[in-house]
């Protein structure tokens, strides 16, 4: 069974990302949920738990709140431009292996754009998204779930909601 992988920047809206694993594994069941702080054991490679996490989904949601452009990298500049940096390596790992991408927006942040991306990432500009916002988060958790559920072969599109 493939999963839905969580990623997110733990500087910006980590809160959102846990409401969303914790929602989801609530409807789909745990084992359909991949978020690194539940599902890497201490001790275990960091880097291979991360890197197997992502290839063995069927969807990764890349949740995208206010700070996910603005958070600095520890070398200067922006954490997305750099190679190194984890967010933008799973969503790169998530393209290169065909595994669908759906961004998350939080709250009111704006579509992405070609222009604000490195190339290896760029398609997540073209990638329909969904949106979290706190005034709707209920609305917003049942769409999002029944959205993804499709993915990890638990639901049916007739059962979204719809605006």
């Amino acid at each position: 069974m493939s999963w839905i992988f969580i990623n997110y920047r733990t500087q910006d809206e980590p809160g959102f990302a846990a409401l969303l694993q914790r929602e989801l594994s609530r409807a789909l069941g745990a084992a359909a949920v991949f978020h690194a702080g539940s599902c890497i054991r201490p001790g275990d490679d960091f880097t291979a738990g991360l890197l197997d996490g992502v290839r063995g989904a069927g969807v990764l949601v890349a949740v995208i709140g206010a700070r996910w452009f603005t958070t600095p990298h520890e070398s200067g500049g922006r954490a997305v431009d750099h190679e190194s940096d984890w967010v933008r390596r799973e969503i790169a790992e998530a393209f290169a292996r065909g595994i669908r991408v759906v961004p998350v927006l939080i709250n009111d942040v704006e579509r992405l754009t070609n222009a604000s991306l490195p190339a290896d990432v760029q398609r997540l500009a073209t990638c329909q998204y969904l949106r979290l916002r706190h005034r709707d988060v209920e609305f917003d958790l049942a769409r999002i779930t029944a959205e993804l559920a499709v993915h990890v072969g638990r639901g049916a599109w007739s059962a979204l909601p719809r605006l």
